[in-house]
């Protein structure tokens, strides 16, 4: 999937950091990796028992062979979309470390990765990079979906490498971590395809929308059929939702058109995964935890917006920031603690 690396979309080896040279490498480079280690050395060193999700994770963390021969037990399908590779890491982890340590080390890994990998891409936007690192939406998968945050950073490694083979991997792998990868490296493969084909921005958002009813119409019923975990975890409809994030990244989106058709091609995967996401709001519950997990790109891709449209961007980020944490004041642990 080379058309939708991190190289040819301005952010990898050959754009960004890997252009400083000399007297200005040193220094913000080194900054990028001692801020990376403390996020992730903060992040996995809070409490284990005060935030949601912890107890379900640390049984992983205990029972992951137990959970694995239960899978087997159906068969080598419902293994394979119940997200195998997270279960043996968590079963490497436990022959060496407690339930508690093997989780602290799965934080500590994912979101130290994470960061470095955001952190280097262009160190002239250092303090806008952190300042992404601290979205709720993004610490979430640090503290509460840990599951997907480790997903996130092995894709982040893929994403950003130069190696087209080890790339690939990655990316065929990711899935078996996390299955919400399944949808994202769907919108890869769409965007190459288009891609391949020469689509206009217009086609290529026909196409992403045509795959969001898809996915919207047929989801609850395949996750059924396959015997994934997700089949009784979500209801697959509308949720009880008030249309603001539709509106606020319908605004993004926008933006985004109007810096025109090299923008459009250059950053054809990530526009893609707003429409999928805008086409899907309004139909399952799941399109949230899908867009999450290409959110950070899709800010990158802000940063690479001109003129007023940059300035319109980052406002509207720091808006939707502040207005996020205002609402977690009264939440314990800014909402990621247990009630």
């Amino acid at each position: 999937m080379n058309n939708v690396t991190a190289n040819n979309i301005g952010f990898g080896c050959s754009g960004g950091s890997g252009e400083l040279q000399g007297k200005s490498v040193f220094s913000p480079l080194l900054l990028v990796w001692v801020f990376s280690f403390i996020y992730g050395g903060f992040l996995s060193s809070l409490p284990l028992d005060v935030f949601k999700d912890r107890a379900y994770y640390l049984i992983y963390a205990e029972y992951s062979w137990d959970i694995w021969l239960h899978y087997w037990d159906g068969g080598l399908l419902v293994c394979l979309v119940n997200e195998p590779l997270w279960l043996f890491i968590n079963i490497g982890l436990s022959a060496i470390f407690s339930p508690e340590g093997g989780l602290r080390i799965i934080i500590f890994f994912s979101a130290t990765v994470v960061a470095l990998n955001i952190l280097r891409q262009d160190t002239r936007y250092l303090g806008w990079l952190i300042v992404f690192l601290l979205l709720p939406q993004v610490l979430t998968y640090h503290i509460v979906l840990l599951r997907q945050g480790l997903a996130m950073a092995f894709f982040l490694i893929g994403w950003f490498s130069s190696n087209r083979i080890f790339r690939r991997v990655l990316f065929f792998v990711v899935p078996f971590i996390h299955s919400v990868f399944f949808f994202v490296i769907s919108l890869l493969i769409l965007t190459k395809v288009a891609k391949k084909l020469h689509l206009g921005a217009n086609l290529r958002t026909v196409l992403f929308v045509g795959l969001g009813v898809g996915v919207g119409v047929a989801l609850g019923w395949v996750a059924a059929l396959l015997g994934a975990r997700q089949a009784n975890e979500y209801l697959f409809i509308m949720a009880d939702i008030s249309g603001l994030g539709f509106i606020f990244w319908s605004v993004v989106l926008s933006l985004m058109f109007l810096q025109g058709n090299v923008f459009l091609r250059n950053f054809s995967f990530e526009l893609g995964s707003i429409v999928f996401y805008l086409t899907t709001y309004f139909l399952f519950e799941v399109t949230a935890r899908i867009f999450e997990s290409t959110l950070l790109l899709v800010l990158l891709a802000g940063l690479r917006l001109t003129s007023w449209r940059r300035l319109l961007f980052l406002m509207l980020i720091v808006s939707y920031i502040v207005l996020q944490y205002l609402g977690r004041l009264k939440d314990p642990w800014f909402g990621f603690g247990l009630s």
